[in-house]
């Protein structure tokens, strides 16, 4: 950070900001009809539309919040999803390398966590492909994996057209636009448009993920990773931690033996009491605690992998 630079002043969110923002980014809540309306999500919240969209416009401005980008389940590309979480073997912050870490192919977003580590998130093509990725991450960083976890993901039940292809890559970067403009774009009818994305959005093809910066959230913004014992205990285990933190924003219990819990905490004491509590949680086998720096999103070598897939039908 520029020493000259005054800091970015961060953020008070109420309990509706963060309702909304666990509804919108947390994997229980996952967004797979991209084409959701707000209406809904307000009926969730026992709101009304227009609050969501000024709720929504508010966190944006603020910084909180960015675009909405729509990307494939890795299961439509052949892969499978993966979490990583890397610690440092020396003093240097694991962090300075993420110019190169963001070239790899796989990588989709990393977060960084004070002076402790990093959380990568990867779709890799195979279980030998995802073996030389963290080995090429751990000789890039002098780190070591700590945790690893598969993230599930359903299977596509059917297969993909060119449309479907050429839809995906026209969503990616917007994925709330017009479906008439994208019709006339793509060169086909609004009704093909419209039964194409119904089908993949049932199908579970894509789903929409929002980008968030906790670390513009008042408050230090902390990340818990949890390895449990066995999955019968993981459940009442998950629930006695969910029942004690405060000012959640993220939650991903999906996981058959590890949970993702993201939060903020008003102090170093406080978070301290969260460590003690994890500590005393039967089921518990290890956690990694922390202060989080930053999320870094890397999703652009998305749209070569789906380019290439479309130029197959062009062969």
């Amino acid at each position: 950070m520029c020493l000259l630079c005054p800091p970015v002043p961060r953020q008070q969110l109420d309990q509706l900001d963060r309702d909304l923002l666990k509804e919108i980014i947390s994997p229980g809540s996952v967004r797979y009809d991209v084409r959701e309306p707000y209406s809904k999500i307000a009926r969730r919240l026992s709101v009304d539309e227009e609050t969501i969209r000024r709720r929504l416009s508010r966190l944006r401005q603020e910084g909180v919040i960015g675009r909405f980008v729509l990307f494939p389940n890795p299961r439509v590309i052949d892969r499978e999803s993966a979490l990583v979480y890397f610690e440092p073997k020396g003093t240097t912050p694991i962090g300075l390398e993420i110019p190169r870490l963001r070239l790899l192919d796989g990588v989709v977003s990393l977060v960084t966590v004070h002076g402790a580590g990093m959380l990568l998130d990867i779709f890799y093509q195979s279980k030998g492909a995802l073996a030389r990725q963290i080995a090429l991450v751990e000789s890039i960083c002098n780190a070591k994996a700590a945790m690893l976890w598969k993230v599930p993901f359903p299977q596509y039940p059917s297969s993909m057209t060119r449309t479907d292809w050429a839809i995906i890559l026209a969503l990616r970067k917007e994925p709330r636009r017009k479906l008439t403009d994208l019709a006339s774009e793509l060169g086909v009818s609004s009704r093909t448009v419209n039964r194409r994305v119904q089908r993949l959005s049932d199908g579970k093809a894509f789903m929409l993920d929002l980008e968030f910066n906790i670390a513009r959230i008042s408050g230090m913004p902390s990340l818990l990773l949890v390895h449990y014992e066995d999955p019968v205990r993981k459940r009442e285990a998950d629930k006695v931690i969910l029942a004690r933190l405060q000012r959640l924003a993220y939650v991903d219990t999906s996981a058959q033996s590890h949970s993702v819990f993201a939060f903020h905490c008003e102090n170093v004491s406080e978070l301290d009491g969260v460590s003690r509590l994890v500590k005393g949680v039967n089921g518990v086998k290890d956690f990694k605690l922390g202060i989080i720096e930053s999320r870094i999103y890397s999703h652009e070598w998305l749209d070569e992998e789906i380019q290439s897939r479309l130029n197959r039908f062009s062969c």
